[in-house]
């Protein structure tokens, strides 16, 4: 599959940049993304200015990443693996005035996991400093039963198969990738993930026991409020 098939539109770094800047992180900032996925985002906020560390448990996905980056931005983008038990995995002395902590880092394994891993991004952060949290709005998944969604990223096609318990507030995801080629669909890949999806209250405790203090709650980027319709929600959190 081309490099370029699964990167998102240019929009959304953008609105994370225009985000990033209501809260005063200007580009030129150094910003944390973990995990950070295959570096789409962490590519566009090091175009959009900032100095960018961005990593990642996948070694694989990570290796790949490093041989796409732009030669414009080679000074200001750095990416590297470590394993999830240890993200980031850096050293002591590196700080950041944000940390991205994006696409559905939290609720993968135990509440301790979520905790520990917050506590370790709580080392990393400037004193003034901001992270940034987005997660699935368990909301929106209570009130949409349909087992299926359809997305496209470009010239990709992703079929979703879900089930959620709201008893538990168990996600289960399937995800089938399609590339379009003419009129006609091709199988690429597939991968599926097990999520928990926790309330604001739930959160808002999660961030206490890991040295942040939660801040303001949205529904996304442009900052519209939570609510129902929304499929994510965004936190933001200072150093408690």
């Amino acid at each position: 599959m081309p490099a370029h098939a699964m990167r998102p539109p240019l929009e959304e770094a953008e609105n994370i940049r225009a985000f990033l800047q209501e809260e005063g992180i200007a580009p030129g900032a150094r910003l944390l993304d973990v995990p950070c996925g295959i570096g789409r985002r962490a590519t566009g906020l090091a175009e959009a200015g900032y100095e960018v560390v961005a990593v990642d448990p996948n070694e694989i996905g990570i290796a790949a990443a490093k041989g796409r980056v732009p030669p414009a931005i080679a000074d200001r983008l750095t990416f590297a693996s470590a394993p999830r038990e240890t993200l980031p995995g850096l050293r002591s002395d590196a700080t950041f005035d944000a940390v991205l902590c994006l696409d559905h880092a939290l609720g993968r394994g135990p509440g301790s996991d979520d905790v520990a891993f917050l506590r370790r991004l709580s080392e990393h952060i400037r004193p003034e400093g901001l992270l940034v949290v987005d997660m699935l709005n368990r909301d929106f998944f209570a009130s949409r039963r349909r087992p299926f969604a359809f997305h496209t990223i470009g010239s990709v096609e992703q079929h979703e198969f879900r089930s959620f318990d709201p008893t538990t507030g168990v996600l289960r995801l399937e995800w089938k990738f399609y590339e379009r080629v003419g009129a006609d669909l091709k199988h690429r890949t597939e991968s599926s993930a097990e999520l928990t999806l926790l309330t604001p209250r739930d959160l808002a405790a999660v961030l206490d026991q890991s040295g942040w203090k939660m801040g303001a709650l949205w529904s996304d980027w442009r900052r519209e409020p939570l609510s129902a319709d929304h499929r994510k929600l965004t936190v933001t959190a200072r150093p408690a």
